[in-house]
């Protein structure tokens, strides 16, 4: 017995001295929560100089000194910028630094590169820190940003952005693994355009394999095996996130408009399944009208015919609207960068017209999003869902519109004593089909405007509708058939265009029928 006990706390001491110690803290956590401003020196040697004036993309060797006396050397470095960033050497130019490239194991507060990025196309410097936090809260693998103060050779070039490379410590922070091929988009490139290989396994007998299986599943020419081909390569669910952050942020120069500013890892976590990750975010939130809907990529082309895709990317706009953009935060934030770089640089206008521009983006979302069903209804066996969720709307004129217990019916009502349309709207989402919507209306000493279709009526947002009736009329059923020829929202649409009257439409009349 005393053995047994023995052994017993002998194995327990072997666990405890085996057990996994807590991981250490990770310092680019606390680097890019900091409240202060980075200062960062920058100083090249004359040879290495001529070498970027010779090959400006080439790394050089230079020595970076920051805040506290901290020193790197041999730090490797070159220009970066396409055709609006680009600035020469004697300019303000924008910079990557790669801190292992000459020196093994050599990090900044725990990352291997950073970028900094000169602004030229943001006065505001906030487009990328907030829309790239926008992109973290949305789910989406994310370089992180800031902002530091930059000296070149002793020459004082302002505030820059600093941003967190993309490369294998960021593919560990953020994937597991960091042995997937990770490639840059390229300018203006679709997947159909070789790529150049930022991270992966060296020896590869041909580095743009992944690429060329994912252009080749892209042109299958049967949707519903497209889709199992996709399936397989991508991880469809991100993708979406990623195509629903571009379209919501406005993001022009994107993959999905401009095939422009994105990077694709194949992650060995999730067997190799291709991930967009979001790049150059300096010019957002210009366009408030900016179309959800419009796809430019030969991947988001190739996805959105298959079956079940029109309706995972609404998920992903919901997802992305409803966790990821919103104001309250987005304008805190705002204030927060600014009152930080207040000592440094006045870029309280920048913030002003951004919350602006995020306000004026947020109005159209509402709509857009606010209003779009995620997903088809679930007809049931008799291929009939009840409609409900009407919204009252005004078109034109004075209208009184609210919910009415009428004639032992419950009723949505329109009353009006002045020309007018008053209406209620439900927006609807639908796979192909034919269908039929059907309700039961009663009109009440109604005046007919003097146009066609006046009167109370039930039609679609679009233009088909039912015969309108007026005056004073008994309940009468009103129906109509129509088509859908892809996945689409509708809005059906009961309404009273008139001088005066009164409608009732019975709620529990209120149909959809799936014909065909």
């Amino acid at each position: 017995m005393i053995i047994t006990w023995m052994l017993l706390l002998s194995l327990i001491g072997q666990t405890e001295a085996k057990a996994v110690k807590p991981a250490k803290p990770d310092p680019s956590v606390e680097f890019f929560a900091s409240k202060n401003v980075l200062r960062i020196s920058i100083e090249i040697e004359p040879k290495e100089i001529q070498a970027l004036k010779m090959a400006d993309r080439t790394y050089v060797p230079c020595t970076v000194k920051v805040d506290g006396g901290l020193t790197y050397t041999k730090v490797g470095i070159h220009l970066k910028g396409a055709a609006g960033s680009f600035r020469a050497l004697e300019d303000r130019p924008a910079l990557s630094l790669n801190f292992d490239k000459f020196v093994d194991g050599q990090k900044f507060y725990g990352l291997d590169k950073l970028h900094l990025n000169n602004s030229v196309q943001d006065g505001s410097y906030l487009n990328e820190l907030i829309c790239r936090e926008l992109s973290r809260n949305s789910g989406l693998p994310t370089g992180r940003a800031t902002h530091a103060m930059v000296k070149l050779n002793n020459r004082d070039l302002g505030l820059y952005v600093l941003l967190e490379g993309l490369d294998r410590t960021f593919l560990k922070r953020n994937f597991g693994s960091p042995d997937g091929n990770l490639y840059d988009g390229g300018f203006c490139q679709d997947l159909d355009q070789p790529k150049k290989l930022l991270a992966g396994k060296k020896g590869q007998k041909d580095e743009q394999a992944p690429l060329k299986t994912l252009v080749v599943a892209c042109k299958e020419p049967d949707p519903a095996k497209r889709l199992l081909l996709l399936e397989a390569l991508v991880d469809i669910d991100a993708f979406w996130t990623f195509i629903a952050l571009e379209q919501i942020t406005a993001h022009w120069d994107g993959y999905n408009r401009n095939r422009n500013n994105y990077r694709i890892y194949f992650d060995p976590s999730k067997g190799n399944k291709a991930v967009f990750l979001v790049a150059g975010m300096d010019q957002m939130f210009g366009d408030p009208n900016f179309n959800l809907r419009e796809m430019s990529c030969i991947l988001a082309n190739a996805l959105m015919q298959c079956p079940g895709m029109y309706w995972r990317y609404n998920e992903a706009l919901h997802k992305v609207y409803n966790q990821a953009f919103l104001l309250t935060e987005m304008n805190k934030r705002i204030d927060e960068v600014v009152e930080k770089l207040k000592p440094l640089k006045d870029i309280k206008g920048g913030g002003e017209d951004m919350k602006r521009r995020l306000a004026e983006r947020g109005k159209v979302l509402d709509k857009l999003i606010g209003e779009m069903p995620a997903s088809p209804p679930i007809f049931g066996p008799d291929k009939t869902v009840t409609l409900s969720g009407w919204k009252p709307a005004l078109e034109k004129g004075p209208s009184l519109l609210f919910q009415s217990s009428f004639e032992d019916k419950t009723c949505l009502y329109i009353r009006s004593s002045a020309d007018s349309v008053g209406c209620w709207r439900k927006p609807v989402a639908l796979d192909p089909g034919k269908y039929r919507v059907e309700v039961i209306a009663k009109a009440v000493n109604v005046k007919n405007r003097n146009e066609p279709n006046s009167g109370v009526g039930l039609r679609l947002a679009s233009g088909e509708k039912t015969k309108y009736i007026s005056e004073s009329t008994g309940w009468e059923k009103m129906t109509f058939e129509f088509d859908v020829a892809a996945p689409k929202e509708i809005i059906l649409v009961l309404e009273m265009r008139s001088l005066k009257g009164e409608a009732y439409f019975d709620t529990s009349s209120m149909k959809l029928v799936k014909v065909n």
